[in-house]
């Protein structure tokens, strides 16, 4: 699977095997919407298991348009994404793509984040080793 469809299928949730440990998919539900993060450990998506892939999703149910950054939080680092704007019935998400769980996992845990104009918010912690 090549990078590009990796991400493509993080970002929406296509059909990338998990195992027991090797990581998941977890939401919260927002008052007008629902956040959701992927991460899952390179072994089952590229091989490579000094790697995890994760990727943060957040769809739009009611209320008026937002901006927000959507992020992936680790024990070492926050990755943001560009900013992006989102109205009623729309989703925005964004693919950190592969990164070195020796470096900002070490835990091999991570959570997806939301900081919106409207607050910011989180999601469980996903563990992917």
């Amino acid at each position: 699977m090549t990078t590009a469809a990796v991400s493509a299928a993080l970002v929406i949730g296509g059909a990338t095997a998990a195992f027991a440990g090797t990581g998941g998919t977890t939401s919260t539900k927002l008052s007008n919407g629902t956040l959701y993060f992927e991460a899952h450990n390179g072994s089952v998506v590229t091989g490579n298991s000094s790697l995890f892939y994760g990727a943060t999703k957040y769809t739009k149910s009611g209320g008026s348009k937002v901006t927000a950054y959507l992020k992936m939080s680790t024990s070492e680092a926050v990755f943001t994404s560009p900013l992006k704007t989102v109205s009623s019935g729309q989703s925005i998400s964004y693919s950190f793509g592969g990164q070195s769980i020796a470096k900002y996992a070490p835990d091999c845990d991570a959570a997806g984040l939301m900081d919106a104009s409207t607050g910011q918010y989180y999601t469980p912690n996903i563990s992917f080793c």
